[in-house]
């Protein structure tokens, strides 16, 4: 008597326990998805100069000189 009571428990557990297992993989989908596309690897000088020319004549001199600096110690 006690087995089939703890058998029909489990039966009326069950979709609730499905549903809750389904809902934990939609959510570690997502997770994984958001985490792939955060780790995209940059696309290096394309995005540098994107990155510069995003900035007001001001703010991207200081970088520019900089750069020809390093260019000029390389050269050396």
């Amino acid at each position: 008597m006690g087995h089939r009571c703890h058998t029909r428990q489990r039966r009326r557990d069950g979709p609730l326990n499905y549903a809750l297992i389904a809902v934990a993989v939609v959510l570690i989908v997502v997770a994984v998805v958001i985490l792939l596309r955060r780790r995209r690897p940059p696309d290096g000088v394309a995005t540098f100069r994107r990155q510069i020319e995003a900035l007001s004549p001001e703010a991207r001199r200081p970088v520019v000189d900089r750069l020809h600096q390093l260019d000029e110690d390389d050269k050396t």
